[in-house]
């Protein structure tokens, strides 16, 4: 499960999320890809290395995510996922869907009322209702919560990448 990137309008929402002290999203992660959509006005903590781009309300973990090694991708992941406030990292998702995620992962996705991505988090089976209770605190007003197949969500942001969204 690598990152693709995402489209603009996904990306714009979740920086609009961060920026919100009533919202609960403190970070947002950018691929390299798409680190040229950051705005460089934000009033945020912005920090950048080879895996992309932390944008936090908390300086704290700005540095802790710039401070972290290099060359360990399992704490990395696990480092995100409790920054980015998802249940399971990303090795877990693997683990506990028999080593099949593309056929037994989902992605759990928060949608604004126009259908941009407000987070987005993948979830093995065992973790799909923990992470679907946590995400819910992020669904805005007229939004929803979304469940998909792996193969659907990187389907959507190529589909709207290519159409310029």
């Amino acid at each position: 499960m690598m990152p693709f990137p995402e489209p603009r309008g996904d990306i714009r929402v979740q920086l609009a999320a961060v920026m919100d002290p009533k919202h609960p999203k403190r970070a947002c992660f950018v691929v390299p890809e798409d680190a040229g959509q950051i705005p460089y006005v934000l009033n945020a903590f912005i920090e950048t290395r080879a895996e992309g781009t932390l944008v936090t309300t908390r300086e704290d973990w700005a540095d802790a995510f710039y401070g972290w090694p290099t060359g360990q991708p399992v704490l990395f992941d696990r480092a995100m996922a409790k920054i980015l406030g998802y249940p399971e990292a990303k090795d877990d998702v693997v683990k506990n869907c028999g080593g099949r995620p593309v056929a037994n992962a989902r992605a759990v996705q928060v949608w604004d009322a126009d259908g941009w991505v407000v987070i987005e988090a993948f979830a093995s089976p065992a973790g799909l209702q923990a992470t679907q209770d946590e995400l819910r605190q992020h669904i805005p007003p007229g939004g929803s919560m979304v469940v998909l197949t792996p193969i659907e969500a990187i389907g959507r942001r190529l589909l709207l990448r290519e159409a310029g969204n």
